[in-house]
């Protein structure tokens, strides 16, 4: 795996993220599970460390209430991918990491989930989330494990690929030392 892969990668999950997050809001339940399956075919889950989509809603919606929560597409985005560094961790080896924004039209110039991914029996496989903490000031931005392995102590990332700035100055600012500390 390279950073151009891995970016190829994360990029093809958060396709199949948006695709599930407009089917929660437009399709019947079958349609929803084929695309959550889709997603989440993109996670390496463990007994102790699971990985699964945060993203649905009670089943059975009739196509009235599908309608109704239909005119709320609007507010959904798909997720930016800002940039993805490559990481040597002394327990994990080789890692990428894609810092992502948020999903909706209100929070895709900001840092939302940083996505680790690691080659898994010869495919590349998201093992952990983190989320950025927002009520610790930034930069640097502060990152919370979410869901899916514990990836602790990463050093400085051995190489970056820039792919789009951040609009919030303070993670703009984060993204810019990120970029520069590679190496």
């Amino acid at each position: 795996m390279d950073l151009e892969y891995s970016s190829e990668f994360i990029d093809s999950y958060l396709d199949a993220e948006y695709a599930e997050r407009l089917a929660s809001r437009t399709e019947f339940d079958e349609v929803l599970d084929e695309r959550r399956r889709t997603s989440e075919s993109f996670f390496h889950s463990t007994p102790g460390f699971p990985m699964f989509s945060v993203i649905g809603r009670r089943p059975g919606y009739s196509a009235e209430e599908l309608a109704e929560y239909a005119q709320t597409v609007g507010q959904i985005a798909r997720r930016v991918l800002f940039i993805v560094a490559e990481f040597e961790h002394p327990e994990w080896g080789h890692l990428f990491a894609g810092y992502v924004s948020g999903a909706s039209i209100t929070t895709t110039g900001v840092y939302d989930s940083k996505l680790f991914v690691k080659e898994i029996k010869g495919r590349p496989k998201i093992i952990a989330q983190y989320a950025s903490e927002i009520l610790k000031p930034a930069p640097p931005v502060q990152w919370i494990h979410v869901m899916g392995e514990n990836i602790a102590d990463v050093s400085g990332p051995l190489a970056v690929k820039a792919l789009c700035e951040p609009t919030f100055k303070a993670h703009r600012l984060d993204w810019a030392a990120t970029c520069t500390s590679a190496g």
